[in-house]
């Protein structure tokens, strides 16, 4: 099954964006400058232990729904130098 055809059950992507938002204050807080990307935290040092239980996709899709929502910016693209 392609991504474009899986769906994110609604209890889950609240759940993964709570968790999503969590994780852009609790680093931000910690690293004491501005909320990073909570996708660009999976796979990184400074990913909180409870982004774990979601999988990178369903972190993706739930800061998709959080920058529809306004709640937080999409990165702009990195320029590579």
């Amino acid at each position: 099954m392609s991504r474009r055809e899986e769906h994110l059950d609604p209890d889950r992507l609240v759940a993964a964006a709570e968790a999503a938002l969590r994780a852009a204050v609790d680093v931000a807080e910690y690293t004491g400058g501005p909320w990073p990307y909570p996708a660009d935290l999976m796979g990184s040092p400074l990913q909180p232990d409870f982004l774990s239980e979601f999988t990178r996709w369903e972190i993706e899709q739930a800061c998709e729904f959080l920058v529809r929502l306004g709640a937080i910016e999409k990165p702009a693209p990195r320029k590579d130098a």
